[in-house]
């Protein structure tokens, strides 16, 4: 394993940040955060209208769809447009002509992005005012942090992918079709309940449920689901990265 020289690691991990922050990226984590408090008051509103009131099922729903918008979202495009930026604009091989290596440029990428989705994901709770003990918080953060890992991977991965941050627009635009449909549609449909389950974003929707019903746990098959698809995302990644002629060594 290559050695990680932390004056480089600190160079790209505050680059990548001031990417993040832009006005062009930071819209969609306050977007999904935005789509969290309108459906908490849609909700709201049709449940008074049958003369219900707003339970933690409901707020559950407004929390996890919030929740997989900003994973997807801002995992997948943000990162792999950010990405795809860099190559169209040559950041990218200027930054690997000055020795910084693969394991470097990969670690600066994503824990960024996955701070700011966990963050994002953090604030979504009490916007769909939903109150968890310390227990369900430690979860609830853990879950949204290997998610935000995931996602963030998946990003990387189209954006090496792309040729620039239109093509990567496009290409994210599937895999985040999937990820945040079928967890959503699975809460009525059996078939796609069951294919949720085998997706990182399934087992967000399903923590963030569990929390709202008052019983936290760590599912072990949905942390190993979780687990499983960084690895894969990682080596892909990897892959493609030398593959691209990155990181040759």
């Amino acid at each position: 394993m290559k050695p990680i020289h932390l004056n480089k690691l600190s160079a790209i991990l505050s680059m990548k940040w001031r990417t993040l922050l832009s006005k062009n990226f930071i819209i969609m984590p306050i977007f999904s955060l935005g789509i969290t408090v309108v459906m908490n008051l849609v909700y709201g509103s049709l449940a008074a209208s049958e003369g219900g009131e707003m339970n933690s099922t409901l707020r559950s729903m407004a929390a996890g769809l919030g929740a997989l918008m900003n994973t997807a979202i801002t995992g997948i495009a943000c990162t792999g447009m950010a990405l795809a930026e860099e190559k169209e604009k040559h950041t990218l091989r200027a930054l690997m002509t000055s020795s910084v290596n693969g394991l470097e440029f990969f670690l600066g990428s994503i824990l960024p992005a996955a701070a700011l989705i966990t963050a994002v994901n953090a604030l979504i709770i009490p916007a769909a005012g939903l109150r968890l003990p310390a227990a369900g918080w430690g979860i609830w953060l853990g879950i949204s942090l290997l998610c935000a890992l995931a996602s963030s991977v998946i990003g990387m991965i189209f954006g090496l992918c792309a040729k620039n941050q239109v093509t990567a627009s496009t290409l994210t635009t599937v895999p985040m079709l999937v990820l945040v449909l079928t967890p959503t549609i699975g809460a009525f449909n059996a078939t796609a309940e069951k294919i949720s389950r085998f997706l990182f974003t399934g087992v967000l929707s399903n923590t963030v449920s569990a929390l709202a019903e008052g019983t936290p746990k760590a599912d072990l098959f949905g942390l190993s689901v979780i687990g499983a698809e960084i690895v894969l995302a990682a080596a892909v990644f990897l892959l493609v990265y030398r593959k691209n002629g990155y990181d040759p060594d």
